[in-house]
């Protein structure tokens, strides 16, 4: 500490315009002129400052029509306000608020559901390669169909939707080799809200788990580019704790071909989740062994997978269509009479878009969005389907 303060002195010493031997220089006043001048060209820009963009989808939806429980309505399916702005070259900020979620509290985080992310960004280093994320903020994954835009995914997969914690709260270090590639380390808390809620809450008892004294986790990620940005990577390793003594480890490896006509990403995933707080897998093993009150815990050593293909491809400058599919699996890693596989989950949507204008990104669209999830024959549940028609538009707005 002692070597801190007198190298902060010292600095300070040198910035005020002394000699080593205390004599005031002569140039004093065109040091501090020149201090003066930096800080002046460092001002926000108020072009920077402050940016506000409006997110929404909307649609006429009809879900399986000609069958009894069939549905039409109007859907207001995205709505979201992203402030967003530079301070300067070095610092910036983001807010992304979901008005289609609850504002109440979480219990570990104290954000709410309705908040994407809160968080300001630091860049450093004498090349300012490096840079330090605090916050509520997106969590590093490799997933482009979470890094996508939201309003142009018709439906995501269960392991956007539902097994990951998109949005975390803690900070990330990054470092940029160069134009093409970076490493990040995010640490982040595994959930936003605390262990009884997660678990009472969504209708499981707690039985011998033990909540972790550290319920966190971290992204080790890749991000990289090649062949003049068109190929992109995103490849993360994540490691976390929900219940004392049970660990869960991810791979992501995120894909994506991009030009100005055309892109195609390919998500693939492996988790294994030393306790199911993510709930899907455990619902149906409760279900299978007919599990009630005291007896519904959340299943342990579960192993989900995935595989996401998406494609989109203008046919002329102002239509599109836009294709996607996914697999996904969900098993137990000991359990051999449920197996590996029990559950599977298909997600696929194809739709036409119109894009009537050239900069903005606003696209009318005609599109069939469709799910399916099938168990093992063994656990005797139903085929559950969905077949949905769309017609609606989506509109990033630029409102500063």
């Amino acid at each position: 500490m002692k070597k801190v303060l007198l190298f902060l002195t010292l600095g300070f010493v040198v910035k005020a315009g002394y000699t080593n031997d205390g004599d005031k220089k002569s140039d004093t006043v065109g040091v501090q002129s020149t201090a003066v001048q930096d800080t002046l060209e460092r001002e926000p820009d108020q072009s920077q400052l402050f940016n506000f963009d409006v997110l929404f989808r909307g649609a006429l939806v009809g879900d399986n029509l000609g069958r009894d429980e069939a549905l039409t309505r109007a859907k207001m399916e995205e709505i979201r306000l992203h402030l967003h702005g530079n301070y300067n070259e070095d610092l910036s900020y983001s807010v992304r608020l979901r008005l289609n979620r609850p504002f109440s509290q979480n219990s570990l985080d104290n954000g709410a559901p309705a908040l994407d992310f809160a968080n300001i960004k630091y860049k450093f280093g004498k090349n300012r390669n490096w840079d330090v994320t605090v916050g509520k903020q997106s969590a590093m994954v490799g997933s482009y169909e979470f890094e996508n835009n939201p309003i142009y995914e018709f439906m995501f997969t269960d392991y956007v939707d539902r097994i990951l914690n998109l949005f975390v709260t803690g900070a990330k270090l990054g470092y940029h080799v160069n134009p093409n590639h970076s490493f990040h380390v995010q640490v982040h808390n595994t959930v936003n809200d605390n262990f009884d809620d997660r678990i009472l809450n969504n209708g499981f008892a707690i039985g011998d788990l033990e909540r972790s004294k550290v319920p966190m986790g971290a992204y080790f990620t890749w991000v990289g580019a090649f062949a003049d940005q068109r190929i992109h990577t995103k490849w993360s390793y994540h490691v976390s704790q929900f219940a004392d003594k049970h660990t869960n480890h991810a791979i992501s490896l995120a894909n994506k071909y991009k030009t100005n006509k055309q892109m195609v990403y390919l998500d693939l995933q492996y988790s294994h989740m030393g306790v199911d707080h993510a709930l899907i897998a455990s619902n149906g093993i409760n279900d299978f062994y007919n599990h009630t009150g005291a007896d519904r815990v959340l299943g342990k050593d579960i192993v989900y997978k995935s595989a996401v293909l998406r494609y989109d491809q203008f046919l002329t400058d102002k239509w599109e269509i836009a294709l996607k599919g996914a697999v996904e699996t969900a098993g137990s890693a000991k359990d051999e009479e449920l197996g590996k596989n029990f559950r599977q989950n298909y997600t696929y949507f194809a739709a036409l878009q119109h894009k009537p204008f050239r900069k903005q990104d606003m696209r009318f669209y005609l599109g069939y969005i469709g799910n399916s999830i099938a168990y093992a024959d063994k656990m005797n549940v139903e085929r559950q389907q969905l077949n949905r028609l769309a017609l609606g538009a989506y509109f990033t707005i630029p409102l500063l």
